[in-house]
């Protein structure tokens, strides 16, 4: 669909709303006119919902429609240089675009609100008057409160911190090779134990039609760093501003950004994060990475200084509180995956299971029909296993001479798999599952026939998920001798 077409039908489809919104400033006038309060501001809700969602729809399609516009214009002007297709990414220049996203939220929890309101109101005086399903309309304030709370956080953030940028010194990001650049915060507060900078690889996914839409973020790779700032001049206007180095080596088999398909997206995300007393500090910066000719070349000097060594090729030591123990025994080599590894996650999933289980006795208390019962409850059980697997799940991995050897159970290992040597092929490790920006690793014992069997999950750190890895490998490379 073309830009100017898919603005027109979206005008259309803003029409009505608008229409409701002035019809109902008109009724606010005239009761406010007549000294009626009470029906000034009931008509005065539906004037600011409607009116605020049609005017609103249109003034985002109108800059929707500039945006595509001018990239467009730059697809036009570089045809083979998908990283100038972006004002950003051409003037090596890219904003915070959790600024943007900050702005479109408040805006959400503004119109949730003023339906939430109303909504909450009528379901109270329903349920006054013995109709104990309208409760379920406080759904909707509860969830008021949520947003409304997140969004004064984040505009606290947006004032506290200002705006943030980030300098690219690689234009684009060059998958086999890096990508380098210094952020710009134009607040000064330097954190002492420095900044927690993500660079990741994420797949978007929109699928669905119409109500049933939904968007799945799924992360494909990611690296993590802590790194220092300074306190430094910034660019012209700037003053003196808080600067951080950034700097990532991207794998040669990395997938390049990739936006042509707005279903099926591929976005490479620089986040930069640190603690400070109130509200922590937040950026994220979508950056561009391809494949060019350069990526067929190997790393230059200055490239090799500038993005240091391999992180894979670091000497690596063990942190002592990880909940994974390595040991030699008499068996051979054992790694035991404790109970409980991530509780950030466990609790996550539990609050989620209790707020689903009270759902379900809800709809059973309302005599909701049987279908709803037997779906919710049958979903309940399933939140409720994988809440006893993250709280009370073990695994235990024996390497020795007679192959390798996975136990698992709730509590303590059970019956266990063996895979003798021959049949191993390798052990890779990859990202099982992920919990918003944060993947937890699975190690994998890869067969000679392609099947793989799970030795051990829910690993935070990458660098201690490749260490097990090379652990088994170790022992199997001894047992073999």
């Amino acid at each position: 669909m073309k830009p100017a077409r898919g603005l027109g039908c979206l005008i259309a489809f803003c029409l009505p709303f608008i229409a409701v919104g002035l019809f109902s400033g008109v009724k606010v006038m005239q009761a406010l006119a007549a000294g009626d309060l009470r029906t000034a501001g009931f008509m005065a809700i539906f004037a600011l919902t409607f009116g605020t969602a049609g005017f609103g729809l249109v003034a985002m399609g109108v800059a929707g429609q500039k945006q595509a516009a001018l990239s467009a214009q730059l697809q036009a002007e570089h045809p083979a240089e998908p990283w100038l297709w972006r004002p950003g990414w051409g003037t090596g220049w890219i904003d915070d675009s959790a600024r943007v996203g900050n702005r479109l939220f408040l805006g959400f929890a503004f119109l949730w609100t003023l339906i939430a309101l109303p909504t909450g109101y009528v379901g109270v005086k329903e349920a006054l008057r013995d109709n104990r399903l309208a409760l379920i309309a406080l759904i909707f304030p509860i969830v008021s409160v949520g947003l409304v709370a997140n969004a004064i956080r984040n505009s606290i953030r947006a004032r506290k911190y200002g705006t943030s940028r980030l300098q690219l010194a690689t234009k684009p990001g060059v998958i086999g090779h890096g990508l380098s650049g210094t952020v710009h915060v134009s607040a000064v507060f330097p954190p002492s134990e420095g900044f927690d900078v993500t660079f990741s690889c994420w797949r978007i996914v929109r699928s669905g039609t119409g109500k049933s839409r939904s968007t799945t973020e799924t992360i494909l790779w990611q690296e993590q760093e802590r790194v220092p700032a300074r306190r430094g001049s910034g660019a012209p206007g700037e003053g003196i501003v808080t600067l951080l180095p950034v700097a990532f080596r991207i794998p040669a088999d990395a997938i390049d950004s990739d936006e042509r398909n707005p279903d099926n997206r591929v976005v490479w995300r620089l986040q930069v994060a640190a603690s400070v007393p109130g509200v922590d500090y937040g950026a994220t910066f979508e950056v561009p990475v391809f494949r060019t000719d350069a990526s067929a070349l190997p790393l230059a000097p200055d490239e090799e200084r500038v993005l240091g060594p391999e992180p894979s090729t670091l000497p690596y030591q063990q942190p002592q509180h990880s909940p994974i123990r390595v040991s030699t025994t008499a068996r051979g080599t054992e790694i035991f995956f404790s109970a409980g590894r991530n509780p950030g996650v466990a609790g996550g999933l539990t609050g989620f299971a209790v707020l689903w289980g009270g759902v379900v006795a809800l709809l059973a208390h309302l005599k909701a029909p049987a279908l709803f019962l037997v779906i919710f409850g049958l979903a309940e059980l399933a939140f409720l296993y994988g809440v006893a697997w993250m709280w009370l799940g073990v695994v235990r991995v024996t390497v020795s001479a007679r192959g390798v050897s996975v136990a698992r159970g709730l509590g303590s290992p059970a019956r266990s798999t063996d895979v003798a040597p021959s049949e191993v092929a390798s052990v890779d490790v990859r990202i099982g599952m992920q919990s918003g920006n944060l993947p937890l690793y699975q190690l994998s014992i890869v067969r000679a026939n392609g099947r793989r069997l799970s030795a051990g999950g829910g690993i935070r750190d990458k660098r201690e998920a490749e260490w097990l890895a090379g652990k088994i490998k170790s022992a199997l490379g001894e047992a073999q001798r």
